[in-house]
């Protein structure tokens, strides 16, 4: 169970999403395994710009057992527009469309691109940015210094200590 603050929250297996193919669906976290969430809007800026960065994270940890999901809350992405924002940005990982913000909500995602990192119990392990690229909105580093998720998934797989669990996140606002 994913215990996030409130009591009154669903657990993440509660929660139900909807495909591209519009069926019911729920992220169910694997024995022994991480899933990794983004929560991404096909509208805006940044989740364009950390496309590469999500495609190449995908890519190198393929045989990690990491399971990669971008999830669309808010009512008004269509399946069809989060299908051709995969597409155009080559993102291999399954899309899920979280209609009334209900998996953002348990987790306390606020805005795009956010991503949490669970494991096998449904535990956030890490959230918050992607890297250091941007530290306020419009305000770009010209190098990255910090690839956050990319060193949480290292620790995790090297057993270490994910350290930081959680940075702030910036973006366009999940409403």
């Amino acid at each position: 169970m994913l215990f996030v603050g409130c009591a009154n929250r669903p657990a993440i297996r509660e929660v139900i999403l909807t495909d591209l193919d519009d069926s019911a669906v729920s992220i169910k976290p694997s024995q022994n395994a991480l899933t990794v969430i983004y929560f991404l809007s096909p509208e805006c800026p940044l989740c364009i710009n950390y496309t590469l960065a999500m495609r190449e994270l995908e890519q190198e940890f393929a045989s990690d057992s990491i399971k990669f999901y971008g999830v669309y809350s808010n009512e008004w992405f269509s399946a069809n527009e989060v299908n051709e924002f995969a597409i155009k940005y080559e993102l291999g990982f399954e899309m899920l469309l979280d209609n009334g913000n209900q998996l953002a909500d348990v987790l306390g995602a606020t805005v795009t691109p956010e991503v949490f990192v669970l494991n096998s119990d449904s535990e956030v392990l890490y959230s918050g940015k992607i890297d250091n690229w941007v530290n306020d909105l419009g305000k770009k580093r010209l190098e990255v210094s910090e690839h956050y998720l990319k060193s949480a998934l290292l620790a995790w797989r090297d057993e270490e200590t994910i350290d930081p669990k959680r940075t702030q996140p910036k973006g366009c606002l999940i409403e």
